[in-house]
Order: structure tokens, then C-alpha cells, then sequence
């Protein structure tokens, strides 16, 4: 149960990333959880939160980062 609670909470960064009211986000959540190589999942599950706290406020950085996202859910 644990598990799916953190699977549900997934994509801290993509929102931080997209916005909230993007689809984009949940598009890349998708990607996340279905192709994404197995250890970024994992350090997304451990990290993401704290790295999306880090990115806030950081535009440039959330720019290259979303130019990635972009390419993984093209």
C-alpha cells in the first residue's frame, strides 16, 4: 500500500517542472513508470521530492530539465 501511495504522490519534479496544470507532468508520469530505466525510477522515488524543492524558483534549471522531459514523452 505504501508503495501505491508513492506511486500516486510521483512527479514532484514534473510538476515542478510543467506546472500543475500542464498534462504534460502526468505524461511524463506515465513515462516514469512504465519506461524509464529502473534506477531512475528509484532515485526518482527517494530524491524527487527533495529535488523538486530545490528546483523551485530556479527557471533555468527547470528549463533544461523540461527540455529533457520533453524528449522522453515526444
Amino acid at each position: 500500500a505504501g508503495d501505491l501511495i508513492m506511486l500516486a504522490a510521483l512527479c514532484w519534479v514534473a510538476r515542478e517542472v510543467y506546472g500543475e496544470d500542464n498534462p504534460k507532468w502526468q505524461r511524463f508520469r506515465v513515462w516514469m513508470l512504465t519506461r524509464a530505466p529502473r534506477l531512475l525510477l528509484k532515485l526518482y522515488m527517494k530524491y524527487g521530492e527533495r529535488f523538486a524543492r530545490l528546483i523551485s524558483g530556479k527557471p533555468r534549471v527547470k528549463n533544461i530539465i523540461r527540455h529533457w522531459m520533453d524528449a522522453r514523452i515526444a
